[in-house]
């Protein structure tokens, strides 16, 4: 009798990690990034990919070097060090419904960034 339930909850386990999984999103994987030393990663948490992270980390210390996210709605940027998280736009239609959706998101860090080191 116990190996039975014992069964029954790892199948349940199973479907139910698998489920969560889906719903949180994809996993990690790297954009076009050209600055040596660095890689931009990029991974979603849900909203049908609309809820996003993409983070530009060091490539010896992962340290993250900017963030720009989308909460299904708004788009933040923050640059650790230089800045905190900040509402750059009300939307990220302009990103999310891009026809190179990962190009746009280069390209919105890479002036972001020479906007920051400007100020």
């Amino acid at each position: 009798m116990h190996i039975l339930r014992f069964s029954a909850l790892v199948i349940y386990m199973t479907f139910t990690t698998s489920s969560m999984h889906a719903i949180a999103g994809t996993g990690e994987y790297n954009l076009d990034w050209r600055v040596d030393g660095e890689v931009l990663a990029y991974h979603t948490c849900g909203c049908a990919d609309a809820c996003w992270i993409a983070e530009v980390r060091h490539t010896t210390t992962n340290a993250i070097q900017s963030r720009l996210r989308c909460d299904c709605e708004k788009l933040y940027f923050s640059h650790p060090g230089l800045s905190n998280e900040n509402i750059v736009s009300e939307s990220c239609s302009s990103i999310n419904e891009n026809a190179d959706k990962p190009d746009a998101i280069r390209q919105t860090i890479e002036y972001l960034l020479l906007q920051e080191i400007s100020n």
